[in-house]
């Protein structure tokens, strides 16, 4: 170790005393032999110094009140550290006021591996002869002595650290004997294994009945094996404890033993225990999960599956709650486990998506066969039936998706075969059972690839908006228009939106071309000549998330269009798949001056609470009544209702296409005041749809 040599203040001049001295009798031996280094050389002062993390300590003195602790940078001995190979004779220094000693002899103290230890040092405060032969001699031997107490004392303190630290460690320590018993335990072993462990067997702490491999444990415990092993015990209050154990084995000149490191590792593995299961099951339901399929799917090569999909559950998630939506899972699981059989796998998929795996020949069974060959159809029939759920009578219906492995085999996954199923069953409505087909996937690569170019498009800036003007019965003034969009693609021309609305409508890029619609549309409508014309834009599902506030209200300042122009559409589809943020933000909209409607009204089950559970200013009358109500009593009749219903809630009302004079007299008539259709004007673009209210403003100047 190198020291910094500034000058010296005192020859005993000690730092701060609060470091570890040796106590008892070997601090008694210390200071014995440093008195007989001052007698040998017939000096006044002498001392034994040591060095333990870059301190050098005083441990025991003769002649002078010295007291023990960490010497200063600029004592004698510190300075003089490096310099003493062994020995060190300074007989006739220079005077040093900051210094006491004219004399001094200091020999270093090293242990038998050579590493340095300390110093044996004697001082005197006037000049003297060197020391004699027989006096260095003496010293030296002195000096032996002195460095094997140091490395007692060394080794004492070594092992004090790491008893402590045994004792204090969390892990439980056991050291063993030659012969395998226990002569030593922490703190945390007893607490494992009882107070009575001392002169135990190691080995009969880890009984091998209790380890899942007697042969391995046996050999590990014995040495013949090298690593960590999990070890079980049985604990004083009887519980059954997993342990990772590792051992190492300990030397004292020809004695040695085994040395026992234990952690604890029950919860631990527990816990994993408890991810297994996760892993493989259900939480909510107790069935498989998807992971369980896959693996039940892997070892039976002739299983198809099917999956079942509750219709409109969100509808019961949001109506009654989710306390209740997850009884409804619980229960639908309950009855599939009632039909289920030791040939049928069931599994919870996700969300309200359940499978049931088995033979094809079951699963293509028909309602005509046996209940135990057709397992589709009367699964169907068994969830169909009323549940009672804390108070409510829900009545479900349940679309199925099937796959075939003879279907699939070979064309891809069959697990998403059976989505792809699926997927068509719910696009037909629902309540459905639907086969997977090979086309099902063609259709599935001709709808990404669409959306790969709808991507593309909307990059590349092919979206453009058309505005089909909505006129005034009474008058046949234009009061708005609906934004509708249109593609014009670079090769294929104008793509009807038939081809490309609904796979927009579902895909993630539904928000971002809905935002561009938004923005547009607000550009376009404040250019318009006429102040009170409106604007309607159709929102895609996308859209409607706590974001809408703001997005909308950025594309109104933007445009600088007042908030009573804007109109937003939704249907009743959106409606059923949004949460309460969705609603929640076109309520925030609507009480800031923005218009809500009503799109396709009277197609779907539930238009009369989407009535309910948003504020809509205005309905508008699907075209598929409107085209057939002067024939058919029935869509006369439904057309009837809603202009009632409009009346009674004070909702304004626009019936869409009208392409008859007879068919908007109809509706005038009956006190429809608004139309659209091509009665008037087809989609116009926004250039024609300006040059249109331009006229109509001259045409109204001039009465």
């Amino acid at each position: 170790m190198t020291f910094e040599l500034p000058p010296a203040r005192d020859l005993h001049d000690a730092a701060s005393a609060t470091t570890a001295v040796p106590s008892g009798e070997a601090s008694a031996r210390l200071a014995d032999l440093a008195t007989l280094a001052a007698t040998t050389l017939q000096a006044r002062v002498a001392v034994v110094a040591t060095s333990e993390d870059e301190r050098v300590l005083m441990l025991a003195s003769h002649g002078g009140d010295h007291g023990h602790g960490q010497l200063s940078r600029d004592h004698l001995i510190v300075r003089t550290w490096e310099q003493h190979a062994p020995l060190l004779v300074l007989p006739d220094m220079p005077a040093d006021p900051r210094c006491g000693a004219r004399f001094y002899a200091g020999i270093a103290l090293r242990g038998r591996a050579g590493q340095r230890l300390g110093t044996l040092a004697v001082f005197d405060h006037e000049p003297r002869d060197p020391p004699t032969q027989a006096q260095l001699d003496a010293l030296t031997r002195l000096a032996r002595i002195t460095a094997t107490l140091l490395e007692q004392r060394h080794l004492e303190r070594r092992a004090l650290i790491v008893s402590q630290a045994g004792e204090q460690a969390r892990e439980a320590v056991l050291v063993g004997d030659r012969h395998g018993r226990v002569r030593w335990q922490n703190r945390a072993a007893e607490q494992l294994f009882g107070n009575q462990l001392a002169g135990q067997p190691v080995f009969s702490l880890f009984p091998l009945r209790l380890q899942s491999d007697q042969d391995i444990a046996q050999a590990w415990l014995a040495g013949r094996i090298e690593g960590s092993q999990l070890l079980r015990m049985v604990a004083p209050d009887g519980s059954l404890r997993l342990l990772d154990a590792t051992r190492s084995i300990w030397r004292y000149g020809s004695d040695r033993g085994v040395t026992l490191i234990l952690h604890d590792v029950t919860e631990a593995a527990h816990q994993r225990a408890q991810l297994d299961r996760l892993a493989h099951f259900d939480p909510l339901t107790g069935l498989p999960n998807r992971n369980a399929l896959l693996d039940a799917l892997a070892a039976h090569p002739d299983w198809g599956v099917a999956l079942f999909a509750i219709d409109r559950f969100k509808w019961i998630n949001d109506g009654l709650g989710h306390v209740v939506g997850d009884r409804v899972l619980q229960a639908v699981a309950d009855r599939l486990q009632t039909k289920a059989d030791a040939q049928v796998c069931l599994a919870r998929v996700g969300g309200d998506v359940f499978a049931v795996a088995c033979s094809d020949e079951r699963l293509a069974a028909d309602a005509d066969a046996t209940d135990d060959e057709a397992v589709v159809p009367a699964l169907v029939e068994h969830l169909e039936q009323t549940l009672r759920v804390r108070g409510h009578e829900i009545n479900i219906d349940v679309s199925v998706g099937i796959a075939l492995r003879g279907d699939v085999r070979g064309q891809g996954d069959l697990l998403a075969s059976a989505d792809l199923a699926l997927n068509r069953a719910k696009s037909a409505g629902g309540h459905q059972v639907c086969r997977y087909q090979e086309a099902m996937r063609t259709d599935a690569l001709a709808r990404r690839d669409l959306d790969r170019d709808l991507r593309r498009a909307f990059a590349n800036g092919e979206f453009e908006l058309h505005y089909q003007p909505q006129v005034e019965l009474g008058t046949g003034r234009i009061c708005g228009a609906e934004a509708l969009l249109r593609w014009r693609h670079p090769q294929r021309g104008m793509v009807p939106a038939s081809e490309f609305i609904d796979l927009l409508a579902r895909s993630p890029l539904g928000a971002e071309v809905g935002a561009w619609v938004l923005r547009r549309a607000c550009l376009d409508a404040a250019q318009w000549p006429d102040p009170d014309t409106s604007v309607s834009i159709n929102l895609f599902p996308a859209q409607l998330v706590e974001s809408l506030v703001a997005e909308v209200q950025l594309a109104l300042a933007a445009a600088a269009l007042p908030a009573e122009r804007l109109e937003l559409e939704i249907t009743e589809t959106i409606a059923l798949t949004q949460d309460s943020a969705g609603a929640e933000a076109l309520a925030v909209l609507r009480s800031r001056g923005v218009n809500l409607a009503f799109d396709d009204f009277g197609t779907g089950y539930a238009s009369l609470s989407m009535l309910r559970r948003f504020r809509i200013d205005r309905v508008k009358i699907d075209r598929s009544f409107v085209s057939g109500m002067l024939e058919n009593g029935e869509d006369a009749a439904i057309v009837r209702w809603i202009l009632m219903l409009a009346r009674a809630l004070g909702l304004r009302v626009v019936a869409e296409g009208v392409e008859a004079m007879p068919q908007a007299d109809w509706l005038h008539d009956h006190g429809c005041e608004e139309a659209q259709g091509y009665l008037y004007a087809p989609a116009l673009d926004a250039g024609a749809l300006q040059v249109r209210l331009r006229a109509q403003q001259v045409e109204m100047a001039h009465g």
